[in-house]
């Protein structure tokens, strides 16, 4: 454990920098950030309108680097061929399968000046908190304070609370929670409504957010809901009132990916993130050999900078192995 209380926690990982926030004592919320191509959000960049997508309204242009993105609104008289300066509103969405939401873009304000999009710990330097960096050679301060119990419920989805359960589903419209659970539709709901704004601010989930809550039929049962709903969320949103079926809608402004969209996007990756998050904490001298299903071992081949880096921080060759019968989540880290 660490006796850091309040503030945030932050480590540059291997293809993957990650930030806990702890008040007193406490996990609020975990951040993570990957490898991408994609610009950032807040970048400003010149970019090709490249064609209409709804006349007069919105369009694709293509930056530099070739990514598409949605611009919006269009500006009148902007020609197909011709450069704009737009900024990136929301970074592109990987989703589950291999689809893709392009990127969000807007006119950028005129005599606005080419810049990079803040990284994850710029962004918690904004906050004006506390910073605490921390190095795989210390003790593991993020699992001490719950990280990879976070982990596990950002890729499960399944968070569960005294009494009950919530279960987040990701689609390409929106993220849904249900709620379930064996006590009575109003204590379950009641206990649930804080989780669920507990939940979202921990996830940086954001968006358009549907909650399926039990049946209530008494109007001032759902109202109550919503107060302790209100009560625990911390983050900017709106919502609606739950209706007489138990539904609840939330919306917030989305900048990017929450957590659970970043690794439940490519399950394989996540796992191999991890594996070498676990490696490099591996006390041993000698050669590393990293044993893991056929799909790891595929993903780590295509990475050899993370490897050569995993080599560097440890003071050790690398090599990666594949076995068949070890499962996704289960690699393993032996002396070669």
């Amino acid at each position: 454990m660490t006796d850091f209380q309040n503030g945030w926690l932050y480590e540059a990982g291997i293809g993957e920098n990650r930030a806990l926030r702890v008040a007193d004592g406490e996990l609020i919320a975990v951040r993570v950030e990957r490898e991408r191509a994609g610009a950032r959000r807040g970048s400003v960049v010149d970019a090709q309108f490249t064609q209409q997508w709804v006349a007069g309204r919105s369009g694709i242009v293509t930056l530099q680097s070739g990514e598409q993105c949605l611009l919006q609104p269009l500006p009148k008289g902007l020609t197909e061929g011709a450069t704009i300066r737009v900024e990136i509103v929301r970074e592109a969405l990987d989703e589950k399968g291999g689809q893709a939401k392009r990127a969000k873009v807007r006119p950028a304000p005129d005599n606005s000046a080419l810049e990079n999009g803040p990284s994850l710990l710029d962004t918690i330097e904004a906050s004006g908190e506390l910073i605490q960096e921390i190095q795989a050679h210390e003790s593991d301060i993020l699992a001490g304070l719950g990280w990879h119990e976070a982990m596990e419920q950002a890729e499960t989805g399944r968070i569960d609370f005294d009494g009950g359960s919530l279960l987040i589903s990701l689609t390409p419209a929106m993220t849904v929670i249900d709620v379930d659970g064996p006590l009575k539709p109003f204590e379950l709901a009641k206990r649930a409504a804080k989780e669920i704004a507990l939940a979202l601010t921990r996830f940086d989930i954001s968006g358009s957010i549907g909650v399926d809550f039990p049946t209530l039929e008494a109007k001032a049962e759902r109202t109550e809901i919503c107060a302790i709903f209100d009560q625990h969320m911390a983050s900017n949103c709106e919502r609606t009132a739950i209706n007489g079926f138990g539904f609840m809608q939330v919306v917030a402004r989305k900048t990017g990916p929450s957590v659970p969209e970043a690794v439940q996007a490519d399950k394989v990756l996540s796992a191999a993130i991890a594996l070498l998050r676990q490696a490099e904490r591996t006390r041993g001298t000698g050669a590393m050999q990293l044993l893991v299903h056929p799909a790891i071992a595929a993903k780590l081949n295509h990475r050899q900078a993370w490897l050569d880096a995993l080599s560097k921080r440890t003071g050790r060759s690398v090599s990666v192995a594949a076995k068949g019968d070890i499962a996704i989540h289960n690699g393993q880290i032996a002396s070669a």
